[in-house]
């Protein structure tokens, strides 16, 4: 997709629009398709100049036509100029024969490239280690009851003591539900932070990604970012649950995850705009 010439092509996400696409992703910019009617088309006309306007053709469209100068930011380019995300005027440049690379990238209702699974995934990897080191120390902390069962667990299989592992193992219920639910609450509050502020955690900023709401850009309200943390609550509780969440967004048409359709967000490239005052 990276070689496709930058330019105006038909917008993936709405027909009756052109978007600017810069040679790597499709960008914010947008405009109308403009095509000339037949009353407007010069086509058949003579070539014949006006009295008084000498070396000039009758444009009744305001599109270049061989005896007038090309207009800067027309929308028109050659390999030799500079892209121009101007809003084409009259026409606008076609897109290349092979136009299936263009549909095939997913997008938001407003024309933002969803970022894809491998990135979502790598950035989950990041996330994951910063908390299983920070969290797991604090959730570890709060919770010594289970590590005073973890150390009598060991004294009793060297003493090869199986009643008192089997007493161990029944009392390792309770501390073992406090422990991943602290371990919820670290890295709730390490999400929350960050998609309410700046939209991305330090994985989603590695991978270049963040999330949005899919109505409309900008780091998520305090209450659509709780939404999005119960689905990975219930799944402390349904081990198969934060599995199917996880990879939902590969079959997914608007590539969410289960916890994004519960908060109406999506994941896409780059970043969010800055929340005003």
């Amino acid at each position: 997709m990276s070689q496709q010439p930058s330019g105006w092509y038909d917008d993936p996400s709405n027909t009756d629009m052109l978007r600017y696409w810069d040679g790597v992703s499709w960008t914010n910019h947008t405009a109308p398709k403009k095509s000339p009617t037949i009353g407007q088309s010069t086509i058949g006309l003579p070539h014949q100049s006006p009295q008084g306007q000498q070396g000039k053709v009758p444009d009744r469209t305001g599109a270049p036509t061989p005896t007038t100068p090309m207009p800067q930011g027309s929308g028109w380019q050659t390999q030799s100029q500079a892209p121009q995300q101007q809003a084409p005027q009259g026409y606008y440049q076609q897109a290349p024969a092979n136009t299936q690379w263009m549909h095939n990238i997913r997008t938001t209702a407003d024309g933002v490239p969803l970022a894809p699974w491998g990135k979502r995934f790598a950035a989950w990897v990041i996330d994951g280690l910063i908390l299983a080191v920070v969290g797991g120390i604090i959730a570890w902390a709060a919770t010594p009851r289970l590590s005073e069962l973890f150390s009598e667990m060991m004294t009793a299989a060297q003493a090869g003591n199986q009643a008192r592992l089997v007493e161990i193992q029944n009392e390792l219920t309770g501390p073992a539900v406090q422990f991943s639910l602290f371990l919820w609450l670290m890295a709730t509050a390490y999400c929350l932070v960050f998609w309410t502020t700046i939209a991305q955690t330090p994985g989603k900023m590695a991978l270049g990604i963040s999330v949005r709401r899919a109505a409309e850009p900008g780091p998520l309200p305090l209450g659509t970012a709780v939404l999005r943390r119960l689905v990975p609550l219930a799944g402390q509780f349904v081990p198969f649950l934060s599995l199917l969440d996880g990879l939902w967004p590969l079959w997914d048409d608007k590539r969410q995850a289960l916890h994004d359709k519960v908060a109406s967000t999506q994941v896409v490239e780059g970043k969010q705009p800055r929340k005003q005052g």
